[in-house]
């Protein structure tokens, strides 16, 4: 299913809560003497946001771990869309090129139809994505940052460095952020994979940010609210009628 004629769009509403304390760095090297050493990510008011690119990879590689299972080999698959050799799509697409020329929409549908489940809803190298996350921005009354210390270990010794102390940000438990999560053109299994990642987020089974190992970043889908556009309500959403 290609994107030149509209099918479907899922839209999903709601917020995120932090379940946990949450650090999602940010790339702030400032020269405040008493400038925290790792300060969370913010928006131009100093409010904290989860991009949706972060939640976005999660999901996608919980996903992938999800169908690797053997117990779902042969009715699911799932590639490792980082390196070539593992692509579902890389190794093929020089020849599928090759043998259609200039047809174009050829070309497109036969990478489609060879990519694997999660490709095809997240997209790869070779084709779009049919997932949009927005950046989750904060909502609620001023927020008053909290700050944890950490050591940087020498993994050969298993001790701490000398003067390797650090500090950094994080987003106390309990703040809020909205969630605007959009998917066009689903199929049948894509649906399904929907499915399941809302099912992750509203049992609270993903984190995000850094420190997950220390217990920081999980998140849970809350005041959920999903509307469906289809051939059965677009002329009377959209006014066409």
């Amino acid at each position: 299913m290609l994107f030149d004629v509209f099918e479907n769009r899922i839209i999903v509403r709601g917020k995120i809560i932090a379940s946990k304390p949450l650090h999602i760095g940010a790339s702030d090297n400032g020269i405040d003497p008493v400038q925290v050493d790792l300060p969370v990510l913010k928006d131009r008011d100093r409010r904290p946001l989860i991009p949706g690119s972060s939640l976005k990879g999660v999901l996608r590689s919980r996903l992938e771990a999800i169908l690797r299972n053997p117990a779902l080999k042969g009715s699911w698959s799932s590639c490792n869309v980082i390196n070539d050799d593992e692509s579902c799509i890389e190794k093929y697409i020089d020849d599928i090129k090759e043998r259609n020329k200039d047809n174009y929409r050829a070309i497109a549908e036969e990478i489609y139809q060879k990519s694997c489940d999660v490709c095809k809803l997240f997209g790869n190298k070779q084709m779009s994505s049919r997932l949009q996350i927005k950046d989750m921005m904060y909502i609620g009354e001023r927020l008053e940052y909290e700050r944890r210390d950490g050591v940087g270990i020498d993994r050969d010794s298993g001790t701490a460095y000398p003067r390797a102390k650090y500090n950094f940000e994080i987003v106390p438990a309990g703040a809020l952020f909205d969630f605007y999560m959009v998917a066009e053109n689903l199929e049948e299994k894509q649906r399904k994979l929907l499915n399941l990642m809302l099912k992750l987020l509203r049992d609270g089974e993903i984190s995000v940010g850094g420190y997950a190992s220390r217990g920081l970043g999980q998140i849970k889908l809350i005041d959920e609210k999903i509307d469906e556009i289809d051939k059965n309500n677009i002329a009377s959403y959209y006014g066409l009628g």
